[in-house]
């Protein structure tokens, strides 16, 4: 935990998970920290051991305003990370703009994922991370805020950053979790995804939004997935909304309708490559705010869920579902555009 030093609060705060990346964000660790180091100077360091940790350490450098906090490790770290910043911040959708306050973030993605990165145009390699941390250059960007049935069926509200998806998203981080670890991580998430389509239900949903307009509307879905995304790619670089940008404050919605699942396995390549908008039964649509919801929800729900969620690549919870969006929440060190 942190020390009670008077000069902490003018020094960067790096929260690294060890276990991330199957391990090797902690075998790592020390070259990393050397590096950052020598970039920024002096550091303050806290390593997690246990779930929502990073959450609360966050929060208490956003409270002791720090000027930069790190995220070093994976998805979940940088979605802890990120709860904890917004969580001091008390954040709701509103007024747009980064409380004068509030620290940077740096993200240095070790994990199996790492997929907010290439939102924010950094290439997945860590010399690229730390050189986006350490040139300086700011930019704001959106934060959603879900709220949800959570896994013990109360109510739960969640910021995310990158991308929401909800039906096969949410079975692919169950099975990508339980991939051995000698296999790297986009095989772990292309089997994860192939397994997910293959038990995945379709669900018909009351889908609700507001559009950029203002104005609202509603429609059927009978799909496999819904995907909600702030950035571009999913699941170690599936680019499942190419046209997305983590600033624009919209949201864009993709719903696969594809009737079958063999369908669903022949989009599957599409989605890397960035081309399943323009399939059969793929749709698509920006809006500032979406709600889901189960048509015909069984008395009891299935093992798994109803149509299980994916936030920022944690497995938390199922439909109901409601997000907005916070616009220009948080400021996150980036390449300059």
């Amino acid at each position: 935990m942190q020390t009670a030093d008077p000069g902490a609060a003018r020094r960067p705060l790096v929260i690294a998970n060890p276990s991330a990346g199957r391990g090797r964000t902690g075998r790592d660790l020390r070259h990393l920290l050397s590096a950052l180091r020598d970039a920024l100077g002096e550091l303050d360091v806290v390593t997690t051991a246990a779930a929502r940790q990073a959450t609360d350490l966050a929060a208490e450098a956003a409270g002791a305003r720090r000027p930069l906090v790190i995220s070093l490790g994976g998805d979940g770290t940088l979605h802890e990370v990120v709860n904890g910043l917004m969580r001091a911040r008390g954040g709701r959708p509103g007024a747009p703009g980064v409380p004068a306050e509030s620290p940077s973030l740096g993200v240095i993605a070790t994990g199996t994922g790492g997929d907010f990165g290439r939102a924010l145009g950094i290439a997945p390699r860590t010399e690229d991370y730390l050189a986006a941390i350490t040139a300086g250059h700011e930019r704001a960007v959106d934060v959603g805020l879900a709220r949800f049935t959570g896994a013990g069926g109360g109510p739960v509200e969640r910021y995310w950053i990158n991308v929401l998806s909800a039906g096969i998203g949410g079975l692919v981080d169950r099975y990508a979790t339980a991939t051995p670890a000698i296999l790297g991580g986009r095989f772990a998430y292309a089997q994860a995804a192939l397994r997910g389509i293959a038990m995945c239900r379709r669900v018909r949903l009351r889908c609700g939004f507001t559009l950029p307009d203002g104005s609202a509307g509603e429609r059927l879905l009978d799909c496999h997935a819904v995907a909600i995304c702030n950035g571009t790619t999913f699941g170690g670089g599936m680019r499942i909304a190419p046209m997305a940008q983590p600033d624009d404050g919209l949201l864009q919605v993709i719903a696969m309708e594809t009737r079958t699942r063999w369908r669903l396995v022949g989009k599957f390549l599409t989605v890397y490559s960035g081309t399943h908008l323009s399939e059969p039964g793929v749709h698509h649509f920006a809006c500032r705010a979406v709600r889901l919801e189960a048509v015909d929800p069984p008395p009891a729900p299935p093992r798994g869920g109803v149509f299980p969620l994916d936030v920022d690549g944690e497995a938390l919870g199922d439909v109901p579902l409601e997000v907005s969006l916070i616009a220009r929440a948080l400021s996150v060190r980036a390449p300059r555009r």
